[in-house]
């Protein structure tokens, strides 16, 4: 998301009234999570992730300000309504059933978890996971010997965390040098979902979705890589639930996936419907919808209203779809 335009529109958001700004017509408002947590969690430095009390604050905003809806009816009635919001969580870790599930269930408000299917039942760990677990440990034992490797290959202090999947060798390597070892931290700490738990959240009446294998950066991978990645990860989802309403989100986002790609998704009915994370934008393809990151510094509120706005600035010159 570009943020000197973001930073702006957040300084204009800032001295508007909250409902005028909240009451104008935008794309449907499709806010999407990773984790919530009282914890403090050494694997995800990635995120300004909310806490309990946070998430139930912005939960009870949504409730206020918006109609809450099921994927069905975003599928089935599009952005027909102004004030249309739906939720969604990425990466399918463990608090979504533990902490998130429980209270979506309490004030009644369905969702979407997307998974990354290459992770379920805590049989691998995303990449920019390991990174945080290195990063966290550094930060606790500097190591003076992985330092100089991390610099040496372009990765010291938080640098790391943008490490992508064609490092997650020298990732590998890394946590060797400081004796982390991956596998026992997927064992003792289980951040994932079961697959008997993505079962049950889809009994409790919520959305499965895919996000992908093995979260790659798609703008890195072959358009064949892509394909195969959405193929495999929906593949994966339809085995575990068969939802009623086939959905994908990219991961990070769908800058860099061609068109062709979509092409290939609907010509084989592969998805039903697939999310990019431009934030509120419309979108030139049919049945391809836009998120936004809400975990982001600030305060919750003037961000959203600063979103609204720059939606706004980029209506007036025209700018405000996504285009492929």
């Amino acid at each position: 998301m570009k943020k000197i335009p973001r930073n702006l529109s957040r300084g204009i958001a800032g001295i508007m009234p909250d409902n005028w700004v909240l009451n104008r017509r935008i794309p449907c408002f499709l806010p999407f999570y990773h984790v919530v947590s009282d914890e403090k969690l050494p694997y995800i430095l990635n995120y300004r992730y909310r806490n309990v009390a946070q998430f139930e604050k912005e939960l009870d905003f949504y409730l206020q300000h918006f109609n809450v809806v099921g994927l069905e009816e975003i599928v089935s009635k599009g952005c027909t309504d102004k004030k249309t919001v739906h939720l969604s969580f990425d990466d399918g870790l463990r608090q979504c059933a533990d902490v998130i599930a429980p209270i979506l269930l309490r004030k009644g408000i369905p969702a979407t978890f997307f998974l990354n299917t290459a992770f379920i039942d805590n049989k691998e760990l995303f990449h920019r996971y390991k990174a945080s677990l290195i990063l966290s440990r550094l930060r606790d034992k500097p190591d003076v010997k992985t330092k100089k490797y991390l610099e040496q290959n372009n990765l010291a202090g938080e640098k790391i965390l943008q490490a992508t999947i064609f490092q997650e060798k020298l990732l590998n390597d890394v946590a060797r040098m400081l004796g982390i070892s991956f596998n026992d931290f997927l064992a003792r700490e289980k951040p994932y979902l079961t697959s008997g738990q993505v079962r049950k959240l889809a009994s409790e009446g919520f959305s499965i979705g895919a996000h992908s294998h093995k979260h790659p950066e798609f703008w890195e991978i072959s358009e064949a890589e892509q394909i195969n990645e959405v193929k495999e990860s929906m593949a994966r989802v339809k085995q575990l639930v068969n939802p009623k309403i086939r959905a994908f989100s990219f991961p990070y986002t769908d800058s860099g996936v061609p068109a062709s790609v979509y092409a290939t998704i609907g010509r084989e009915a592969i998805c039903d419907i697939t999310f990019g994370t431009a934030g509120i934008k419309k979108d030139s393809l049919n049945l391809h919808l836009q998120r936004y990151p809400v975990e982001q510094a600030g305060d919750f509120i003037n961000n959203l209203k600063g979103e609204i706005v720059y939606f706004f600035m980029r209506k007036w010159t025209g700018k405000e779809k996504v285009t492929h």
